[in-house]
């Protein structure tokens, strides 16, 4: 198949919280599970990637580093509205915003910065990217059951309900809409949401729809067993919320799934002693696609070119980097991975390549039907069982080659 485009990664590298995970292990991790191109978010690292400056920061670290080829998206946020063209000229295929709370230095996206943003953006059709959660309404409810000290994990998606992705995404796609701007909706967690999205786009809009595997795999209930360790934003929803998000994926809503790899350490997750306060995220590149084989192609008769689409082609053209990424045809980067598709094995975290290898995970322990054997980036054997093949620094910088509006006319996502 062609390599896989991770588009939805946080490495937390460079910076101080590179104990979590740096790019020399996340993008062998990466590699290990067919991730031939990481799209990297703008932060956890620091300084985070807002302007010039810390662009060729991140670049040069990177660079060093990087087993596997790699693209920046870069921040929208209030303060840095000015920078978005500069950055995009830079080479960075989209922009990251937070709809809800993020933090002092990387300030969530209001409203009126958001359609002033997307204004910008229309002018070069560069991509916006939306974390959609109604800020307010999210943080009070998590807030109120840490108040309550609230026992049962599972009521994490009543601290922050459907309907908070919900009104957010109605939002953004309405200023879109009346600006002209291109939007993707990160990691989309709720059927009703999908539905939404589904009419937006039969309208002709410019939107675009990711999710994450585990919001096709775990319901609410997990957390009851893994707690902190499966805690993520926008949180699991309930097992029927799960089966029906797949006919979103089946009817081509959904058009591509990222990782959202985001490592914090075993400690981390439990320092403070409150479900409601612990950190948000958790490792996951390197059992992707396993997972999607075995959820998507196994167990619900998904084909072998949709996997691919999803995973790999229409990434491509939605960033811009088609033909370039996303295919195998003449003239494309040799970047293939092979499969065993019928290989069963149990996740083990703790034989990782990525610097955090938890035995706590979500995963661990998952039963897996089809493994990836070798990864070739660039026609250059980058992975084969269980062995890294090449020199750190092999990677390289992918700019977009293409807008994704361009793509997306001339080929149906």
């Amino acid at each position: 198949m062609p390599g896989m485009i991770d588009t939805h990664n946080h490495m937390c590298d460079p910076g101080p919280l590179n104990f979590r995970e740096d790019w020399a292990c996340g993008s062998k991790s990466a590699a290990s599970g067919g991730i031939t191109t990481i799209c990297d978010m703008p932060l956890p690292c620091e300084p985070e990637v807002l302007d010039e400056k810390s662009f060729q920061n991140k670049l040069a670290a990177v660079e060093a580093q990087s087993v596997v080829d790699f693209a920046f998206w870069a921040g929208f946020t209030p303060k840095n509205l000015g920078e978005l063209k500069g950055l995009h000229e830079l080479g960075c295929i989209g922009f990251k915003g937070f709809m809800c709370f993020a933090t002092d230095s990387y300030p969530r996206i209001t409203d009126s910065a958001m359609v002033e943003g997307f204004r910008k953006l229309a002018e070069f059709q560069g991509l916006g990217a939306l974390h959609c959660e109604n800020a307010e309404v999210a943080a009070e409810g998590q807030n109120r059951y840490s108040e309550l000290h609230w026992e049962d994990e599972a009521c994490f998606d009543e601290a922050r309900p459907w309907w908070v992705e919900y009104d957010a995404v109605q939002r953004s796609v309405l200023f879109a809409q009346e600006t002209g701007a291109r939007l993707e909706i990160c990691h989309l967690s709720s059927v009703q949401t999908a539905e939404f999205l589904k009419q937006k786009k039969a309208q002709g809009n410019q939107v675009y729809v990711e999710t994450c595997p585990h919001y096709l795999i775990f319901d609410k209930e997990v957390l009851r067993r893994v707690k902190a360790f499966g805690k993520c934003t926008p949180p699991f929803r309930s097992r029927e919320n799960v089966e029906k998000l797949w006919d979103y994926v089946f009817d081509g809503t959904i058009d591509v799934i990222g990782s959202d790899h985001g490592p914090f350490t075993d400690e981390e997750k439990t320092e403070k002693k409150d479900f409601w306060k612990e950190y948000c995220g958790f490792g996951c590149n390197d059992v992707m696609l396993a997972a999607l084989i075995t959820e998507g192609v196994h167990k619900r008769g998904m084909s072998w070119p949709k996997l691919s689409r999803l995973i790999s082609g229409n990434a491509a053209r939605m960033l811009g980097l088609y033909p370039r990424k996303g295919i195998l045809a003449p003239g494309a980067d040799a970047d293939i991975i092979l499969i065993d598709p019928d290989k069963e094995w149990i996740y083990d975290g703790r034989k990782s390549f990525s610097k955090t290898k938890s035995e706590r995970g979500v995963y661990q322990g998952f039963p897996l039907k089809g493994c990836v054997t070798h990864t070739l980036v660039r026609g250059e054997l980058v992975y084969c069982d269980g062995e890294i093949l090449v020199p750190e620094g092999y990677g390289e910088f992918i700019r977009p080659v293409s807008s994704g509006k361009e793509a997306r006319e001339t080929e149906d996502l």
